[in-house]
């Protein structure tokens, strides 16, 4: 019995010590990922906006590092009002408070710990656009999200959806009082 929970103890360490490796491997490859894209992003490549959007993305509270919500939304906003899928998928994504990308532990326990700011109209309609331009797990989160949905919250996802692009994209926008 005590060497099994010597051999916990130490896995457990273990698995912290590595995911904080995994986990600086990832913001050193995002904040390449960034530096390589920001010149084509600001000149409105979709593609590239869509990269720097998944580099900045995405944290519990605040900007740690690289990650920011508000400049991971602002440039998937870019990318989405082109009517880029996966963009809308990932705004979806961040406004039905579904933070947490990845293999990030630290980040998922604390968002399981803490309530997310949500704005459930918003999402939906963000994943019915990435459904509605192919995007193949936006259907299915859209059907999801409308089960944890009043039916007043689904009228209005469906008059949002006639003008996106007049709607609040970016954090800021969406969550003044929770600016980062």
């Amino acid at each position: 019995m005590n060497k099994f929970l010597i051999f916990a103890a130490m896995l457990f360490t273990l698995s912290g010590c590595a995911a904080a490796a995994i986990q600086g491997a990832s913001r050193a490859a995002d904040q390449a990922e960034i530096l390589s894209n920001e010149d084509a992003a600001a000149q409105g490549d979709v593609a590239a906006q869509l990269k720097m959007g998944q580099a900045h993305c995405c944290t519990i509270a605040g900007s740690m590092g690289v990650l920011n919500n508000q400049k991971a939304t602002h440039w998937f906003c870019k990318a989405a009002n082109q009517n880029n899928a996966q963009a809308q998928y990932e705004l979806g994504r961040i406004y039905s408070g579904d933070l947490v990308r990845g293999v990030n532990g630290p980040a998922k326990i604390g968002a399981l710990l803490t309530t997310q700011a949500a704005n459930k109209p918003l999402a939906l309609m963000w994943f019915a656009l990435a459904a509605a331009n192919g995007h193949e797990k936006a259907a299915d989160k859209a059907k999801d999200l409308r089960k944890d949905m009043k039916p007043a919250e689904v009228a209005e996802a469906l008059i949002r959806e006639k003008s996106p692009q007049a709607q609040p994209c970016e954090w800021n926008d969406v969550y003044p009082d929770h600016q980062i």
